[in-house]
């Protein structure tokens, strides 16, 4: 991911449906928001969707939601 974003992150756009999946990633899932957080932070909208995503997640859940309030300032 980091390698793509490098190489390319001036076209993949950020959306929610990648911002779900990444939230949803029981294996990965925290490492992989916080690096589009890193690279992203801007363009990163924390949506409802998003929220419901990181809770259904049983493996790093927690983390990624404590990383999204982290990030966007508990707002």
């Amino acid at each position: 991911m980091a390698l793509l974003l490098d190489r390319r992150g001036d076209q993949i756009p950020v959306t929610e449906e990648v911002l779900k999946a990444a939230a949803g990633n029981r294996r990965n899932g925290k490492e992989v928001m916080a690096l589009l957080l890193d690279r992203r932070g801007d363009q990163i909208p924390v949506t409802e969707e998003v929220v419901k995503a990181a809770a259904g997640n049983d493996g790093n859940g927690k983390e990624v939601m404590a990383l999204l309030l982290d990030r966007s300032g508990g707002k």
